[in-house]
């Protein structure tokens, strides 16, 4: 009975074994390898050791080896129980370790073995029978005793535990129970493919664990029961207040150094050390050469955990340290601590989601340099990398007048991966617009709101990605790292951006608090600009509206800072009937000229009043006489709106000719009101919507 009990689990277990083919056919070699004795596998807690310590196991048991399995969570750091563990559980009819039969020796939770390291490798191991062999897991990197002996370098073998790939982790969730692809997605995704970080978030989801799963597509990692349950699972039970306060700080920051843990948590240097020292022995961080990093679903839990448990220190937490980064990108003395800092910032924001879409938050081993002036090679790969952006030959007028204000971005390997301009308009001729016609458009847009004055700095900014012109990603990253020094000049006023990749950029330039000004055809392709005024609404406010969304992720946008434009009937119409069908889309709502009508008051949201107004409109048209029909139809086909127009006219109920002819004659009404309210002003404030 038991050994079909044991080959049902061994069978279960199997079956369950979701990817890890690399480190199963590992294991597999170092079992059929006499020449080596032990396989160290390590990495954090929850990421599978276990799973492949009993795979191991299970391997071993079916080639008929005998196996013997040791927790030293149980044995404690005691050679002595260590031993008599190993005896109980060798077969009853042996005395021993020492016998003459070969053994498996399983050793799990090796992290809490302590000062058992080196008496297993020098004095324990060495006394197994010829033919033994020892697979360990622990948290804890290879022992650096055992590394720098030399027969642990021949006969022994160490294995990293990663993350699962996300295939695997897909696979993973649906063998848990999620069952429909987004959730899948919003788990693996959430997760980085943590394999008991997606089992928790699973058993909450399916309601296996008791609580409330009705959250909704996307919170399944971030609902606080899920991140509480995964770090009790996890971090050290003993750690002190001044400890977890060093891991919330970890959580938070992109990398963590002594300064940074002297600054935040207000201690000396010995202290700092410490609690630096202290870190670095956990399993679940990581040493880069510009600080402390640790591992990417620890450091989500820890920051949802404080955010929830504890908002107003969670709050101070991170004014702390955005006061330290910002102080270091003021006194860097180079662009790479420039851009280090800046990249450390940026990472703050990643709690907004319209962070996350903009931004891969990721810039190992990327790179920015100036252009080389005098490399003729630099200068054409510039020009040829614009032209996934229609925008070559403006390029080109740039890069020949203002070579310092090309910038060129490279990844690890030096290769040049895109390229980013800050031109200086104000510094080019009155003939610019002949070079740049885009640059021409957007000074006579400028011209009607609020002309340049003499010596204000007026910016044009084009980024690209060569590799796939319409991805943000990392240079996403990398523009913001120079437009944050870029724009830090004295009396800068206006700063535009302009791309033909408007899809692509728009949510970039949403979440920097630009506007749309409009577009202008450049070689027979339409080029979006946007734009914002730093001379009425200074560079410093606006960074400190960037540290609120860092908080809010999705705070209101900043003040309009394009002021009104006197738009022309025909265009107003144009604008109107545009307004109506991207009513459901903000982001497109922002690019409607009409944000910038009188119809929207300086400093209002423009989505909110647009649609305030819209429903305003609607009341007044549904009190005029015959006006019913037209506005159940405009309810029906852009507020509310059913899945066709010809769906739409049966909810209103009237014949298809019927509904498109009121539909259009309510919406002639609708701009007959608006273009009213557009001359003479609108009524005090919009209706509730």
């Amino acid at each position: 009975m038991a050994s079909k009990i044991a080959a049902m689990f061994a069978a279960s277990r199997h079956a369950a074994l979701v990817g890890r083919a690399r480190e199963r056919d590992e294991l597999r070699r170092f079992l059929q390898d006499p020449e080596q004795v032990l396989l160290y596998l390590h990495g954090p807690g929850g990421v599978g050791k276990t799973t492949l310590l009993q795979f191991t196991a299970d391997t071993a048991a079916q080639s008929g080896r005998s196996t013997v399995w040791v927790d030293c969570a149980v044995t404690g750091p005691n050679a002595e129980r260590f031993t008599d563990a190993v005896r109980a559980r060798v077969d009853e009819s042996d005395s021993g370790p020492d016998l003459a039969d070969p053994v498996l020796l399983v050793i799990d939770r090796f992290e809490v073995a302590g000062p058992l390291v080196g008496w297993l490798w020098r004095s324990f191991i060495p006394t197994l029978p010829d033919g033994s062999q020892v697979v360990v897991a622990g948290r804890d990197r290879t022992p650096h005793d055992w590394a720098a002996d030399p027969a642990f370098r021949r006969h022994a073998h160490v294995l990293p535990v990663r993350n699962l790939a996300p295939d695997d982790a897909a696979s993973l969730a649906r063998a848990c129970g999620i069952d429909t692809s987004g959730d899948v997605a919003d788990v693996v995704t959430a997760t980085y493919g943590h394999p008991l970080a997606i089992v928790i978030a699973s058993e909450f989801a399916t309601g296996a664990t008791g609580a409330s799963s009705d959250s909704g597509r996307g919170v399944l990692w971030n609902h606080p029961d899920v991140a509480a349950r995964f770090l009790g699972r996890f971090l050290d039970d003993d750690a002190t207040a001044l400890q977890r306060a060093a891991l919330h700080v970890c959580g938070h920051a992109r990398r963590v150094d002594r300064a940074m843990l002297r600054e935040v948590l207000h201690v000396d240097n010995v202290a700092a050390d410490e609690l630096l020292a202290w870190l670095r022995a956990r399993p679940y961080t990581e040493s880069w050469p510009d600080g402390l990093r640790v591992h990417d679903v620890v450091r989500d839990a820890l920051d949802r955990d404080l955010r929830w448990r504890d908002r107003a220190e969670f709050e101070r937490l991170h004014a702390d340290i955005r006061a330290t980064v910002v102080a270091r990108m003021r006194s860097a003395t180079s662009d790479l601590e420039r851009d280090h800092a800046t990249m450390d910032l940026l990472y703050l924001s990643r709690g907004d989601p319209a962070a996350r879409q903009v931004y891969s938050l990721d810039q190992a081993g990327a790179a920015s340099r100036t252009m080389r002036v005098d490399d003729v090679d630099d200068r054409e790969w510039v020009v040829r990398a614009f032209e996934g952006d229609a925008a070559a030959d403006r390029v080109r007028y740039w890069v020949d007048q203002q070579p310092e204000a090309v910038t060129v971005f490279e990844d690890a390997l030096g290769r040049r991966t895109g390229a980013m301009i800050v031109a200086r308009v104000d510094r080019a001729g009155r003939d610019v617009g002949s070079h740049d016609p885009v640059t021409g458009w957007a000074l006579a847009q400028l011209a009607q709101r609020r002309p340049p004055e003499p010596g204000e700095v007026v910016l044009h900014n084009m980024a690209i990605d060569a590799e796939v012109p319409g991805r943000l990603g990392r240079v996403a990253d990398q523009t913001s790292e120079v437009t944050t020094r870029s724009w830090r000049v004295p009396r800068l006023g206006w700063n535009l951006f302009s791309t033909s990749l408007e899809d692509s950029w728009a949510p970039k330039w949403t979440f920097m608090g630009f506007e749309q000004l409009g577009h202008v055809e450049s070689n027979g392709v339409p080029v979006a600009v946007w734009a914002r005024d730093f001379g009425r609404s200074g560079y410093d406010e606006w960074f400190d509206w960037i540290g609120t969304r860092e908080l809010t992720g999705g705070a209101a946008s900043p003040p309009s800072v394009t002021t009104s434009v006197a738009l022309s009937r025909a265009d107003f119409e144009d604008a109107v009937r545009q307004l109506f069908k991207d009513l459901g889309d903000p982001v497109r709502v922002r690019s409607n000229p009409l944000t910038e009508s009188h119809l929207v008051p300086v400093g209002d949201d423009a989505v909110e009043v647009l649609s305030g107004r819209v429903r305003q409109a609607l009341d007044r048209l549904a009190g005029m006489p015959r006006m019913d029909i037209a506005t159940r139809a405009i309810e029906r086909t852009y507020l509310r709106p059913a899945a066709s127009h010809e769906k739409a006219a049966e909810v209103v109920g009237v014949p298809f000719s019927t509904y498109r002819r009121h539909l259009a004659k309510g919406l002639d009404q609708v701009v007959e009101l608006l273009w009213d309210w557009e001359l003479h002003g609108p009524p005090v404030s919009p209706d509730p919507t």
